[in-house]
């Protein structure tokens, strides 16, 4: 591949400048999980890390503005009213529920039936408008190709029972993850047509269960057998475990969203994850069709109290090309990894750093590679207001994963979190797409889209 310098140098100086607002002496930890700290439990294998690592807690919300109103609350709370940053309820917890008064997310069925199973989900919504009066899709923009539609996109629901040994002894839990709507076919399984690859209701919803797995734990160890979110990467499929309603091309094109097989995770310590297992490829079935046999790992590290970092990878046996008809097909040898990089810059300021690349060897047509680098800047306002800001480059410049045509392919994405309870998040954003020249939007005419969007976010 040949390395088109002028664009890593435009990255890079993204970086830099985004480095330099670091100096502007912001005064809270940043926290990104969508609702309370109940559903980081309802975030795939793939953001284990950024539950505890990436994504750290808000606990300091209001600890250092006395007169500020804690979000949803009708009077401001005054220091001594306050609990204190080191008590249990801290600081971060959000007041004004649709159900009740209590300040914590309310949830449809009671999770404590002594059995330490739960039962949570979400429904998801929303709509992409662009700068053409919406008479045009907005391909290739990844889970928002019509234009001027509301969609439901996510109705899921997880049962789960995790395991916990307290790092001692046996036990043992599962999990199942289940969604309908228009994000349900981006999430099937592919390859042989089985599974939930034909769950469609119609040409825009579907279902799926992206994740059924059993899980055993000994000590500080424990191996899922099944059906799981991938470790690689930074965004999710799952709506709550993103700033923006909008995907980055690297994380729709460029990465797994599950993987069928064993995935083993040990917890050296409270500051290293270490993940190593063997799966049926990208995306697969129980059946796998495609005879694919690729291993999957990696490791997540807190190497200093604001820097952590996760690096993870899958390399293998891609498939052997025999697909059924209308579902897609891999063949040859796939080396894909992942690193992200979170950076506390301040208080209430994170910096993400994502780079991908991926090689599929062995073909006949020669090896096909993509990479990309996506860059983050999240900031906390309060406990109900939350600025982001994501600009990604993602080079496919041998058309090897969107629409077969050879470009670099740019987002600059600016969005807003408003979580005026603690079940309700309302997520804005305006969009810039654009790539080196290819005319790949506009049904093939032009080679920039621009897009408003925004959905809701309603967890129980």
């Amino acid at each position: 591949m040949n390395v088109n310098l002028r664009n890593w140098a435009a990255a890079l100086g993204v970086a830099g400048v985004t480095l330099w607002f670091s100096q502007i002496g912001l005064a809270q930890q940043a926290s990104f999980h969508i609702g309370d700290d109940e559903f980081s439990a309802v975030q795939p294998a793939s953001h284990i890390l950024n539950s505890n690592l990436f994504r750290t807690s808000a606990n300091s919300a209001h600890c250092d503005s006395c007169d500020s109103p804690a979000c949803g609350c009708e009077q401001p709370k005054t220091c001594d009213e306050r609990p204190s940053c080191e008590s249990k309820g801290d600081c971060d917890s959000r007041c004004g529920n649709l159900i009740g008064e209590e300040c914590e997310a309310w949830t449809l069925f009671p999770n404590d039936n002594g059995h330490g199973i739960t039962f949570n989900g979400w429904v998801q919504g929303g709509i992409t408008l662009n700068s053409d009066n919406n008479a045009i899709r907005n391909d290739p923009v990844p889970f928002s190709s019509n234009a001027g539609e509301f969609y439901l996109n996510q109705l899921w629901a997880t049962i789960e029972k995790a395991t916990d040994t307290g790092g001692c002894g046996w036990d043992f839990g599962f999990r199942i993850d289940y969604v309908f709507g228009a994000d349900g076919p981006d999430t099937q399984t592919f390859g042989s047509g089985g599974w939930d690859f034909g769950w469609n209701s119609s040409v825009e919803y579907g279902s799926a269960i992206p994740q059924i797995y059993g899980e055993i734990a000994y000590n500080d160890v424990k191996v899922k057998l099944g059906h799981f979110f991938t470790i690689i990467g930074y965004e999710v499929v799952p709506a709550t475990g993103n700033f923006f309603y909008s995907h980055a091309y690297t994380m729709n094109y460029g990465e797994p969203f599950t993987h069928t097989g064993a995935l083993a995770e040990w917890t050296v310590n409270d500051n290293l994850t270490v993940w190593g297992g063997y799966t049926f490829g990208w995306d697969s079935g129980f059946d796998n069709y495609l005879d694919a046999h690729t291993f999957l790992g990696g490791v997540a590290a807190q190497v200093s109290e604001k820097v952590k970092v996760i690096w993870a990878a899958n390399a293998g046996d891609f498939g052997d090309g025999t697909s059924a008809p209308g579902t897609s097909q891999n063949a040859g040898n796939i080396y894909m990894n992942s690193i992200v990089v979170d950076v506390a810059l301040a208080d209430r300021l994170n910096y993400v750093f994502q780079h991908d690349l991926g090689v599929n060897s062995g073909l006949g047509a020669g090896n096909s590679e993509w990479y990309g680098i996506n860059q983050y800047l999240l900031y906390t306002i309060n406990d109900c207001w939350k600025m982001g800001f994501r600009f990604e480059w993602f080079d496919d410049s041998d058309g090897a994963r969107i629409a077969g045509v050879d470009a670099d392919y740019y987002d600059a994405t600016i969005g807003m979190n408003w979580t005026p309870t603690a079940n309700l998040t309302i997520r804005p954003e305006v969009r810039f797409d654009w790539t080196d020249g290819a005319p790949v939007f506009a049904n093939g005419t032009r080679d920039n889209l621009q897009t408003f969007a925004f959905d809701a976010i309603m967890t129980f």
